[in-house]
């Protein structure tokens, strides 16, 4: 590392200890598959604990259950993971369950043929999000095989999907923290990062920065 280098993380570190910031400063993985505006805007106001939506809630209960219910040999739940992306960044996340090599994810799902497939049987492959939020945990935890066990909201019946590590699938989330990072040090030097946009259309409609998003873009 350059002198020049070290001195700037000499003085963000100064300037997150002033402040009342966390270092290393922190990003979680779940952030990453949805809006990075919305992702940049809770990781510098450190909000992302009170973002939780009732599906989240829901998804507690789910693990919670399992957790009570299921006595298997070698098996941790709730286990946080940590990969450092640069100096003062790391990225974090907390895998479901670990069993022996493998990392389990426990998603609730109802189902309607209006929007999706009519019914667990129907379903082919869980979603794009879970897959790479799995991924990037099987990276972080650096294990090659995971499972996403899915589990009908009206009948507690349940599948697993079998997810293996895919490295240039994590490299893109990685991608997407250091335009966080980059939007974060924008707002840090009162710039809004206006440039980085919503990942998918109806993302705003329930945002809590949406006022915020709203009163910038107008401008």
């Amino acid at each position: 590392m350059k002198n020049s280098d070290k001195l700037e993380v000499f003085n963000r570190e100064i300037r997150n200890k002033i402040v009342g910031r966390r270092s290393p400063r922190r990003i979680w993985v779940n952030s990453l598959s949805f809006c990075l505006r919305r992702a940049t805007l809770s990781t510098y106001l450190e909000t992302f604990k009170y973002e939780r939506t009732g599906e989240m809630l829901l998804g507690t209960l789910l693990h919670k259950w399992v957790q009570e219910n299921v006595d298997v040999e070698e098996i941790r739940f709730e286990v946080p993971l940590e990969y450092r992306i640069s100096d003062g960044w790391v990225l974090v996340g907390r895998a479901d369950a670990i069993l022996g090599d493998r990392i389990l994810e426990f998603k609730l799902k109802g189902f309607n043929r209006e929007n999706g497939p009519g019914s667990l049987d129907e379903m082919e492959e869980p979603s794009k999000i879970w897959k790479e939020q799995l991924n990037a945990y099987l990276n972080m935890a650096d294990l090659e095989e995971g499972y996403i066990y899915v589990f009908d909201r009206d009948g507690l019946d349940f599948r697993h999907f079998r997810v293996n590590r895919n490295e240039e699938a994590f490299s893109k989330m990685l991608g997407r923290a250091k335009i966080v990072i980059k939007g974060v040090e924008e707002l840090e030097h009162g710039k809004f990062p206006a440039w980085i946009k919503p990942r998918f259309q109806d993302e705003c409609k329930n945002c809590i920065f949406r006022p915020i998003c709203s009163a910038v873009d107008s401008k």
